[in-house]
C-alpha cells in the first residue's frame, strides 16, 4: 500500500491532550460495552473544525494501540485528503462506483495503527453512491478489519450525504464550534438525526478558547494533576501528537 504522510504536530498543550483523552475514552467505553466500531463525525455547518478533530481523534485512538480507519466521506469537498496529500487518490467514490477494490483504496500512514481511506476522484452524485449496496458492504468490510472506523462527513445542514452515512454507522458525534454554533442549529440537527434513527453518541465542543477551558476545570484542581484519570482507560500508554491548534471537549449537557 502507498504510504501517506499526515501533517501532524507535536502539541504539548495539556488541555488539548486531556480533552482528546476524554473523547478517546468515550469512544473506547462504547466500544467495550456496546461493541460500537463505526462512527460518523459531522457538524451543523462547514468550518467548525470537524476534519481537524476527526484526524486528531483518529491519531489519539491509534496511539492507544487500536487499528483505526479514517474515511474521508466528503466526496464533494475532500478536505481531509487535501491535508494528507497533495495528489488525487482513488478512494470512496471510486470504490462505491465499482472501479477499485477495498484494499486498493486503503493507505497506510506514518502513524502506527492508523489507516486512511480517501474520498476518491470526482463524483457527480454522492447520494446515489452512498445509497448503494456497495456502501453497506464497505462498512461491513471496514468493521471486520479495524477496531474503529471514523467517517469524516460533510456538514448536516448542507447536503444529504452526512444523513446517509449517519444512518448506516453505529454512532454519530456532532462537532460544534464554541461561541458560534447556535443552540437552535444543534437542536435542529439533533432532531434531523433522530428522525433517521441515527445513534447520537454526543456533542463535541470545538475551538474552545484556552482561558475558558481552563476555567471550566479550575475548581477541580484539574491542571495540577500529573496523570489524567482517562489515561487508565486506554489500552496502553501512548505518546501525544496532535494537529495544531485543535481544542475539543465533550459537552456533557443534554440537548
Amino acid at each position: 500500500m502507498q504510504l501517506k504522510t499526515f501533517n501532524v504536530y507535536d502539541n504539548q498543550n495539556k488541555a488539548v491532550q486531556d480533552a482528546f483523552d476524554m473523547l478517546t475514552a468515550k469512544i473506547h467505553i462504547n466500544n467495550s460495552q456496546k461493541k460500537l466500531k463505526t462512527f460518523a463525525l459531522t457538524s451543523c455547518r462547514p468550518g467548525e473544525g470537524k476534519t481537524s478533530l476527526a484526524i486528531s481523534l483518529a491519531i489519539s485512538i491509534a496511539h492507544s494501540g487500536w487499528r483505526v480507519l479514517l474515511v474521508d466521506g466528503d466526496m464533494r469537498k475532500p478536505t481531509a485528503s487535501k491535508r494528507l496529500s497533495k495528489e488525487t487518490q482513488m478512494g470512496l467514490a471510486d470504490y462505491l462506483a465499482g472501479k477499485i477494490e477495498f484494499s486498493e483504496a486503503v493507505s497506510e500512514t506514518n502513524i502506527t495503527n492508523l489507516f486512511y481511506f480517501a474520498c476518491g476522484t470526482d463524483c457527480l452524485n454522492p447520494v446515489e453512491l452512498l445509497c448503494s449496496a456497495r456502501f453497506q458492504e464497505l462498512i461491513n468490510k471496514a468493521r471486520s478489519r479495524y477496531d474503529f472506523v471514523l467517517f469524516d462527513t460533510p456538514a448536516l445542514e448542507i447536503v444529504a450525504d452526512a444523513n446517509i452515512i449517519a444512518s448506516n454507522v453505529e454512532a454519530t458525534l456532532i462537532v460544534v464550534e464554541a461561541g458560534s454554533t447556535s443552540l437552535v442549529n444543534i437542536k435542529r440537527v439533533k432532531e434531523q438525526l433522530e428522525n433517521l434513527n441515527a445513534n447520537i453518541l454526543g456533542v463535541v465542543l470545538n475551538k474552545v478558547k484556552k482561558h475558558e477551558y481552563k476555567r471550566y476545570f479550575s475548581s477541580y484542581n484539574y491542571f495540577h494533576k500529573k496523570n489524567g484519570f482517562f489515561k487508565n482507560l486506554l489500552k496502553k500508554k501512548k505518546t501525544y501528537s496532535r494537529v495544531e491548534n485543535v481544542a475539543a471537549k465533550e459537552n456533557a449537557a443534554k440537548l
